[in-house]
């Protein structure tokens, strides 16, 4: 009985205490990542819309609609909605789209959207006044160069976000960041203008708190 008590004595020893020399090696930390955060809150509603545009549709995007870039630059989750207008001008339309990205200088990422969506084909850029959405913020008008303008959707356009290229009529847009978040609002059709993208932009970048 006293070797038993012994030996159980030995096992338990060698199993619950290690010398100082001998302990394992600290796991290294995980990557980091942006919280997870729920993105439908920070949509533009119904109420924040001028008048006559309704809701076409709202949802999380997956991540097997995003392009390799924005994967690489960090890409975690994104939400889009889009609001359209039908009157006697036309069809106009509104995209707002909300993307959250880890490990990524925000500034940084904002001027690259800005570059790359300044590089399509057939449109002509000229930059707008400033909302009140931050430092991180870039807004400009695209129109078309000629009758026949011509658009190819990459992975470099700002579809870093949304995954559209661009309308061959032209656009307005503004790109803001705060945080780790990332939005990008479009405005297309002939009801794209700047007195009404800016205060919906301010609203948008309201709800970020």
């Amino acid at each position: 009985l006293g070797l038993a008590l012994i030996a159980c004595a030995a096992l338990f020893c060698a199993g619950c205490i290690s010398s100082p020399g001998t302990q394992a090696a600290p796991v290294p930390a995980a990557p980091a990542q942006a919280a997870n955060v729920s993105l439908a809150p920070l949509a533009l509603a119904p109420a924040d819309m001028p008048s006559g545009y309704t809701l076409l549709s709202g949802r999380q995007k997956s991540a097997g609609e995003m392009g390799t870039l924005a994967k690489d630059l960090g890409w975690q989750q994104g939400y889009v909605t889009v609001y359209s207008l039908n009157d006697t001008a036309g069809q106009s339309a509104i995209t707002q789209t909300i993307a959250v990205y880890a490990g990524k200088n925000m500034s940084d990422l904002v001027s690259l959207v800005y570059t790359t969506e300044r590089q399509e084909k057939g449109l002509n850029f000229t930059d707008l006044p400033l909302p009140a959405t931050g430092p991180d913020t870039r807004a400009f008008i695209a129109t078309a160069a000629d009758a026949t303008p011509s658009s190819t959707a990459t992975e470099g356009t700002i579809m870093l976000a949304a995954g559209t290229s661009a309308p061959s009529e032209g656009y307005a847009e503004v790109i803001f960041a705060k945080g780790d978040i990332l939005e990008v609002i479009r405005m297309t059709g002939p009801g794209a203008h700047n007195d009404v993208l800016t205060p919906l932009a301010e609203t948008a970048y309201a709800k970020l708190g």
